[in-house]
Formats: structure tokens, sequence, C-alpha cells
């Protein structure tokens, strides 16, 4: 196996021959302007990593994961968060990916195409605040 993921509730790395868009998420989590995969697809998992991936699919509750991904050929990281945008079988598990970064950096998302919703609220707060109070109509429609 080339691959290897690293997940918080297994003791293990799971395997698997490939992970399509590797090197994609690894420049992009070592360089901003570079362009983050949209999608990381794993490719021939080993049991242990198809009975994960079968578990995390039926699980509603957490969605999302954080898993490391490590080429085995050069060591290689790169840390994403995901949510399994496909999975079945005969199909090639797609992970669609909300942020890269390197292990090492865990603190700092270097790639995101999502932002902590506290962030959001904080910047409609502040848009609301800078815009002129306006009376509403009672007889106007509501927006």
């Amino acid at each position: 196996m080339g691959f290897a993921l690293e997940v918080g509730d297994t003791d293990r790395p799971l395997g698997c021959r490939h992970v399509l868009g590797f090197r994609e998420a690894l420049v992009a989590a070592q360089d901003p302007a570079a362009p983050a995969p949209a999608r990381l697809v794993i490719v021939a998992p080993d049991p242990a990593t198809d009975d994960w991936l079968a578990r995390w699919s039926e699980d509603d509750t957490q969605v999302r994961r954080t898993l490391t991904i490590c080429r085995r050929r050069d060591g290689s990281k790169v840390t994403a968060v995901a949510t399994i945008a496909a999975y079945g079988h005969g199909t090639d598990t797609s992970l669609a990916i909300e942020s890269v970064t390197l292990p090492w950096r865990r603190r700092s998302i270097v790639r995101s195409g999502v932002h902590p919703k506290a962030f959001l609220e904080a910047v409609l707060a502040l848009q609301r605040a800078s815009e002129p109070a306006r009376m509403l109509d009672p007889n106007e429609p509501s927006p």
C-alpha cells in the first residue's frame, strides 16, 4: 500500500494503494497561492480502511473528519478536513475537501473554503453596525 491514513478514532494507520489529488493537496498546503483540490479520491483501500470508511459513511453525527494522509514512499504528509462525497460498492471513495494544511501547522489552516461560524458572525455584525438605521414601513412587504 502506497498511502496511509492517520485518523483519530483508530490506533494504527489505514492503508490504501493511492490517493488521487494528494500531490495537489500537498502543494496547496505549502503554498497559499496554489489551487487546492476540491476532492481527494481513495483508491484500493485495504480491508481495515474499507471498514473504517463504511462506518464513517453511515455516521450521521460526525460527517466531517480530520485525517492526515501520508505518502509512504517519501513520508510526505498533508492534513485535511473532509466529508465523504461518494462511497459505495465499486466506487472509489471521494472526499470533499474543506481545508488542507501541513501536519506541523495544525493550528494554522493554509487553504480553506470554509470559515468558522464565529468569524462569519463577527463580520456580519460589523457590516450591520456600519449600515445606517432604516425605518421599516408597515405597509411594505418584509424583505
